[in-house]
C-alpha cells in the first residue's frame, strides 16, 4: 500500500518520458470498549458442550456492587530473563506476559542487530515490545477469556472476575525437568541463560484461583538456535477446559527506536493468512473504518480458516502459528501521540487477539527479523510440526507489484553472494548495478535505435497528421495518408524504444523491495553512510542522482526533436524523482547513481554505434535542398 505511490510514479515517469511527443502531439473503539461493540461468535465447542451434572462447588459470592470475591494472592511477584545468543526475553510472572523481547543478533549472518535510534558511539538495544502498550496494559502473550459456558451454572458477573485474575495474579515459575534458580538479588530478576548448542527450556507459569475453580498453565520452551518458541496453554474450570480464550500479540511489534515513521520506514501493521492468502490490515485504516461491513472503529475482525496471525513493522514481527486453523482473529488500535524531538507523530497502537487452543496443543511464536532467509528455513520447520504448509514470509510486504517476489529473492541471493566476495554491502550493490547494466545492454542499444528512426521521422509524422486533419472521410487521399502513417510507424515505432526499457521496471522494483526489506541492509554501513537501508544523511545521493539524470537525459534520443520537449523533460523528472527519492533508502539511491554513471558510458557509446550517414555531412559537400514539397504517399530520403 505505501509503496504503491512510488511504482505508479516509476512507471508513469517512464512512460512520458519514451512516449511524450508520440502521443502528445501539439497536433492531438478503544480496545476495552470496541472489542464488546463486536462480541465474537459462537464458539461450537462452547454450544456442543453436554451439561455436567456432577456436583460442584458453589459460585463465589457477589457483593452488593455485582464484583466476584476472589480469594487473596499467595505468590510473590517475580520477573524472569532469558538470555540466548539471538534474543533476551524479560517475563512478569503477573499474568505470565512478555515485557521486554530484544533482539541481539542475526542468525543467518551473526552480525549484531541494534536500535535504529542507536548509532556507532551509542548502541541501544533493539526492543521490540511497545512501552505505550504496556503502560495501557497490553503486553504480549496475555490472556483473556471471550465468554463462558452459562450451561454449567456459572453467572455473567463471573467472567470479568477470571480475566482479572488472568491479566492481575502472579503466577508461580518453575523449570520443566532443570533447576529454575533463585533471585540474584532481593527483589532482583531470575537469569536463565541458553548458550548456542543447549536445548530447549521449558517455563511452565501456574496460577490457581480457589474461589473461582479458575486453573491456568502457561508454557513457554525457548530454543537457543531459532526464534521460534513453543506455546503451550491449558485453561481448566472446574475440570472442565475453557473454550474461548485469545492470546494477545504485538501491540505493534517493531524497532520502537524509530523517531518516525516516513514512506520507506512502514508502521507496524497487522497480519493474517486467512483462506490461504495473506491479509494486511493497516491501523490507520482499522482506526479510521465504520461502516455497514466494519461497524466498529479500531476494530477489525479477520474470517477464517485462519493458519497463523502477526504484528510487526519493516523488519520485524511477532507470528502465532496455531496448530488447528482458528474461525476469526480480530484485530484491535488505539490512537496516541508520539514525541521526537520537537516533533509530534500520531501513532497508533495495533494488537491481534487469536484464539488458541486451551488443552495444552503446542503452537509455534516467531518473533525475530523479517529475513528471506530466516522466514523460509522457520517455515520448513513449521510446516513439518503443523501437518499442513506454513509460508511466513508472507509476513514481507512486497508491495503493489507482488509479482516481483521471485525476482527480489533471487537478486537478494546475487548481492548477498557478491557481499561475501567483497566484505560490504555497498561494494556488492555497485558490481551487483555494473552486472545488470552489462546484461541489459543489448536491449539498451536496441531501444537508441528505435528512438533515432521515430525522432527522423516525426517530421513527416507530424506532417501526415496535420493533413489527415484537414481531410474529409470521404476523401481518397485520406487512406493513402493513413497507410503511410502506419507504414512509418511500423518503420520507427517509439514504443519499441519504451517496451525494452519497461522489461527493466520489475528488476528496478524487485531491487526496491529487496533494499527496504531485507534485514542484511540494516545497518550495513558504506563510505559516510551508516545504514543503507536509510536515507543519507547529508543527502549528498539523491542530488548526484538528480544531477546524472539530467545529463543522461541530454545523450539520450527522444522521439521527438523538439528542443523545448526534450529541456522539459531533462528537467522535470528528474526532479519529480529526486522529491520522491529524496528520503529514500541510501542502497536504493547507490543503485540508481551508479547505474545513471553506466548508463552514460554506455549511451555514449551507442550513440556512436548507431549514428547514420545522414548525421554528418561529407567534407566539402552541402545537402541539396529540395524546395518541391513532397507528393502524398512519398518519403524523401533524408526523411527515410
Amino acid at each position: 500500500m505505501e509503496q504503491k505511490r512510488l511504482f505508479l510514479a516509476l512507471i508513469i515517469s517512464t512512460v512520458i518520458l519514451l512516449g511524450w511527443s508520440y502521443f502528445f502531439q501539439p497536433s492531438t473503539p478503544q480496545r476495552n470498549s470496541n472489542a464488546s461493540q463486536a462480541p465474537p461468535a459462537e464458539s461450537p465447542q462452547a454450544s456442543n458442550q453436554q451439561p455436567d451434572t456432577a456436583p460442584r462447588p458453589a459460585e463465589p459470592s457477589l457483593t452488593p456492587g455485582g464484583d466476584v470475591k476472589v480469594s487473596e494472592d499467595t505468590v510473590r511477584p517475580q520477573v524472569i530473563v532469558v538470555s540466548t545468543p539471538l534474543y533476551k526475553v524479560e517475563i512478569d510472572n503477573r499474568g505470565a506476559v512478555v515485557k521486554s523481547w530484544i533482539i541481539r543478533q542475526n542468525k543467518d549472518t551473526g552480525r549484531p542487530l541494534y536500535s535504529i535510534a542507536g548509532d556507532k558511539e551509542k548502541r541501544i538495544d533493539l526492543e521490540l515490545v511497545s512501552p505505550e502498550g504496556l503502560s495501557r496494559g497490553q503486553a504480549p502473550l496475555s490472556l483473556e477469556i471471550a465468554r463462558l459456558g452459562l450451561n454449567d451454572g456459572s453467572t455473567p458477573q463471573l467472567l470479568p472476575a477470571l480475566n482479572d485474575a488472568l491479566k492481575n495474579r502472579y503466577f508461580e515459575v518453575t523449570g520443566r525437568n532443570f533447576a529454575l534458580g533463585t533471585a540474584s538479588a532481593e527483589g532482583g530478576p531470575i537469569n536463565l541463560n541458553i548458550e548456542s548448542g543447549e536445548p530447549k527450556k521449558y517455563l511452565d507459569f501456574k496460577m490457581v484461583e480457589p474461589d473461582t475453580g479458575l486453573e491456568v498453565v502457561k508454557s513457554l520452551a525457548f530454543d537457543p538456535q531459532s526464534y521460534t518458541t513453543d506455546v503451550e496453554v491449558k485453561v481448566n474450570r472446574r475440570g472442565q477446559t475453557v473454550p474461548d480464550v485469545r492470546m494477545l500479540i504485538g501491540p505493534s511489534t517493531g524497532d520502537q527506536g524509530v523517531p518516525l515513521y516516513t514512506f520507506y520506514s512502514v508502521a507496524p501493521q497487522g497480519v493474517a493468512v486467512a483462506k490461504g492468502d495473506a491479509v494486511r490490515i493497516y491501523a490507520t485504516d482499522v482506526h479510521k473504518q465504520k461502516s455497514a461491513q466494519d461497524p466498529v472503529k479500531g476494530y477489525k475482525p479477520i474470517e477464517g480458516p485462519v493458519d497463523w496471525a502477526a504484528v510487526g513493522d519493516t523488519y520485524f514481527a511477532m507470528a502465532l502459528v496455531l496448530p488447528r486453523p482458528a474461525e476469526k482473529v480480530e484485530f484491535l488500535t488505539e490512537e496516541y501521540q508520539h514525541t521526537s524531538g520537537d516533533t509530534k507523530e500520531q501513532r497508533f497502537l495495533i494488537s491481534g487477539l487469536v484464539p488458541v487452543p486451551t488443552d495444552g496443543s503446542a503452537m509455534s511464536l516467531y518473533v525475530g527479523p523479517k529475513d528471506h532467509f530466516a522466514l523460509d528455513d522457520t517455515s520448513r520447520t513449521l510446516s513439518q510440526v503443523a501437518g499442513r504448509e506454513v509460508d511466513l514470509e508472507q509476513l514481507i510486504d512486497y508491495g503493489w507489484l507482488g509479482f516481483t517476489r521471485p525476482i527480489a529473492v533471487q537478486l537478494l541471493k546475487a548481492i548477498k553472494f557478491l557481499n561475501d566476495v567483497t566484505g560490504n554491502y555497498g561494494v556488492a550493490i555497485i558490481l551487483f548495478t555494473i552486472i545488470i547494466y552489462m546484461l541489459f545492454f543489448p536491449l539498451k542499444w536496441r531501444s537508441t535505435k528505435s528512438m533515432k528512426k521515430a525522432q527522423k521521422h516525426a517530421p513527416r509524422m507530424k506532417e501526415i497528421q496535420q493533413k489527415i486533419k484537414e481531410l474529409k472521410p470521404n476523401d481518397p487521399r485520406l487512406k493513402e495518408l493513413q497507410m503511410e502513417q502506419l507504414r512509418l510507424m511500423k518503420e520507427a515505432n517509439p514504443l519499441g524504444g519504451c517496451l525494452p526499457l519497461l522489461i527493466q521496471m520489475p528488476f528496478l522494483i524487485a531491487l526496491y523491495s529487496a533494499i527496504t526489506i531485507s534485514i542484511d541492509f540494516r545497518q550495513a554501513s558504506f563510505l559516510w553512510m551508516p545504514d543503507l537501508s536509510a536515507s543519507d544523511p547529508i543527502r549528498l545521493l539523491p542530488i548526484l542522482m538528480a544531477g546524472s539524470m539530467v545529463i543522461l537525459q541530454f545523450i539520450t534520443p527522444a522521439p521527438s526533436a523538439d528542443p523545448l520537449q526534450r529541456k522539459m523533460m531533462a528537467v522535470v523528472l528528474p526532479v519529480m524523482m529526486l522529491y520522491m527519492l529524496w528520503s529514500a533508502p541510501s542502497g536504493l539511491l547507490v543503485y540508481w547513481l551508479v547505474g545513471n554513471i553506466v548508463g552514460f558510458g554506455q549511451q555514449f557509446v551507442i550513440n556512436r554505434m548507431v549514428k547514420s550517414e545522414d548525421d554528418e555531412e561529407p567534407p566539402g559537400k552541402k545537402k541539396e535542398v529540395n524546395p518541391k514539397k513532397p507528393k502524398l504517399g512519398a518519403t524523401s530520403v533524408s526523411q527515410a
